[in-house]
């Protein structure tokens, strides 16, 4: 975010941060819109991606081995989303309030995450995101780093993955 202690040697440094700091503002308060917006996902986008992939072990065994739910999987994307909510979104690399990074920061402080159900993320969004564009191979840190990427679509991609998680992961195990 925005930074005010930086130094400020000669006018292009104030031009440049003022304008980093009118885009982190625009950037909070369309994260701020969206959040309040419902995220329409269309069950056809949510299908579509599934049909793409024909091994699916991924979303049910995790790298480390350990069985993964569907439940926990959207939990952490919901997680994500609303630590973007929150924070705004800014995927760049000096504002670190991208996806990724929403995905680690939810990581690093709630134990239901981990590397497994950020490992069944990255094949969701990629497969989302080829059912969107048509593309053969996606990756989702670079569509989420795109110059034409809007909050809104990020934040509909986090939803409709969380909504995938649930519909193809395995249940929670009954207590």
């Amino acid at each position: 975010m925005f930074e005010l202690n930086r130094g400020l040697h000669r006018s292009q440094d104030l031009e440049a941060t003022g304008a980093e700091f009118v885009r982190d503002i625009e950037t909070f308060v369309a994260g701020t819109i969206a959040a309040t917006t419902p995220a329409s996902t269309p069950a056809s986008l949510i299908e579509r991606a599934w049909a793409l992939e024909n091994y699916t072990d991924w979303l049910r065994w995790g790298p480390s081995g350990m069985p993964l739910t569907g439940e926990q999987i959207a939990a952490h994307a919901e997680a994500a989303l609303t630590i973007l909510r929150t924070a705004g979104w800014n995927p760049s690399y000096t504002a670190g309030r991208g996806i990724r990074d929403a995905l680690t920061h939810a990581q690093n402080t709630d134990h239901r995450f981990s590397g497994d159900t950020r490992m069944a993320l990255d094949w969701i969004f990629e497969l989302l995101i080829r059912a969107l564009t048509g593309a053969p191979r996606a990756n989702y840190n670079d569509w989420d780093q795109h110059p034409a990427r809007q909050v809104e679509e990020v934040f509909g991609l986090l939803t409709a993955a969380a909504i995938f998680a649930r519909t193809y992961g395995d249940p929670a195990p009954a207590v």
